[in-house]
């Protein structure tokens, strides 16, 4: 295991980049790779844009029922087991993907990628980098999810696999990549143990010379979070948009292909710049996180995806369809690393497995609607051009949200021992 072979290195590093690259597997495969099947299957099968988009919503919101569940699971068994097994259910998954023959046997197989998917992507890596960082953790789990935007990048090499092999044989492969490579990296994704020697986040003193405290694993209980102000409003900001931005995603190469007679390669090809300006909302909303009010760098995310989706909606050409797709990337990008750094900050780590698994079974409903309903609209209007619209006005709404979610109140604090701690809306190292 690397932490074996690189003992020099924080080990909490070693957990982010192990956590990264399954995240990558599993975004590659499942979150944007699917989109490159899309046309495939349904050309195939004769299935309407609404029944097929009904399987991804179906993925979200099977995904988010089972997350509170392998939340509980990751809290009591440790997140190293809880990742190995989702790493093998994902594989299988895929691999019954690849034999469907009727549209119930879609369903199933994807109901089976989205438990697997989600006990070994982001959630059980996200638990196991909030019990390794504090002061740097926005920016951390912002490393974290990079490997599931760099995932996008893989996109066009799906594409051209789906297009020399067909879609069945390029999910043959994908399930052995996810199988043989997702083990390796899943053995390294574990929990900071009680009394470890490396200092927490791996920084030995603060700026000013003074020793970082001993780390102190604290934590408000789910019914205390599910009472309180800040977890309502940031589940339903999310909630809302996640409805818009998943609509996008699963949608984007079929509008690209349908709407403006784009070919797969290049419809392909704008996965992969939608990627790369997620990355680079990933890292500055992480950067940022850690020195600004988490709520606000939310609420702008929730800005520029409002912004790029009336772009969509009025596109001609692919050129402007790009810019709108190129004004969302950030705004999906930097929501996803500033979400469960609010929720360690607000609420601690001890149940955070639990707590943001409840977190995914709300906010993946937006998820799971959004790309059914535009498919609804796409088969109602023949244009996706309704469905922007509607996303956008879902976007819009999610804003004020996400400004009102306040973090816990100074009582709540000191009913978990934590008055002075990080659950405040500034900065954590400013709060020692």
């Amino acid at each position: 295991m690397l932490r074996r072979a690189l003992p020099g290195v924080y080990e909490g590093w070693i957990v982010v980049g192990s956590a990264a690259c399954v995240v990558l597997m599993i975004g590659a495969s499942f979150f944007y790779g699917f989109g490159t099947i899309f046309t495939e299957v349904i050309d195939e099968f004769g299935w309407s844009v609404a029944a097929t988009s009904l399987a991804f919503s179906l993925r979200s919101e099977v995904g988010g029922v089972a997350a509170p569940f392998i939340g509980v699971a990751i809290d009591r068994l440790g997140t190293q087991k809880v990742a190995l097994g989702g790493v093998v259910v994902s594989a299988v998954g895929v691999l019954l993907m690849s034999e469907i023959q009727a549209i119930w046997q879609f369903y199933a197989a994807m109901m089976v990628i989205a438990i697997g998917s989600s006990a070994a992507g982001g959630s059980v890596g996200l638990v196991a980098i909030a019990s390794w960082f504090e002061a740097r953790r926005a920016f951390a789990m912002s490393i974290m999810t990079i490997g599931g935007g760099v995932g996008g990048l893989l996109v066009v090499g799906i594409a051209a696999l789906v297009e020399e092999f067909g879609w069945r044989g390029a999910l043959r492969a994908l399930s052995l990549i996810m199988l043989t490579v997702g083990i390796a990296f899943a053995l390294d994704i574990r929990t900071r143990p009680e009394g470890h020697p490396q200092p927490m986040d791996g920084v030995r003193a603060h700026p000013d010379g003074r020793p970082v405290a001993p780390a102190v694993r604290w934590g408000m209980t789910l019914r205390q979070v599910m009472r309180s102000r800040g977890f309502i409003f940031m589940s339903i900001g999310l909630l809302l948009l996640n409805f818009s931005t998943t609509a996008v995603i699963i949608h984007q190469i079929p509008y690209l292909e349908r709407d403006l007679h784009i070919s797969k390669a290049v419809a392909g090809s704008s996965v992969a710049y939608f990627t790369v300006f997620s990355i680079v909302g990933r890292v500055g909303a992480g950067y940022l996180g850690d020195r600004f009010s988490k709520r606000v760098i939310m609420a702008g995310c929730g800005v520029l995806v409002l912004a790029g989706l009336p772009i969509l909606a009025i596109a001609d050409s692919y050129l402007t369809a790009t810019l709108g797709i190129l004004i969302i990337a950030p705004g999906f990008g930097g929501s996803i690393p500033i979400r469960p750094a609010m929720l360690a900050d607000y609420f601690g780590t001890k149940f955070f497995g639990t707590i943001n698994g409840v977190t995914a079974l709300v906010t993946t409903t937006g998820g799971a609607v959004g790309p059914w309903l535009v498919g609804w609209m796409v088969d109602s209007t023949g244009h996706y051009r309704a469905g922007w619209w509607l996303s956008a006005a879902i976007a819009a709404a999610a804003i004020p949200f996400f400004l009102l979610a306040s973090p816990p109140s100074a009582e709540d604090r000191r009913a978990v021992g934590r008055e002075d701690g990080p659950a405040v809306d500034r900065p954590i190292v400013d709060a020692h």
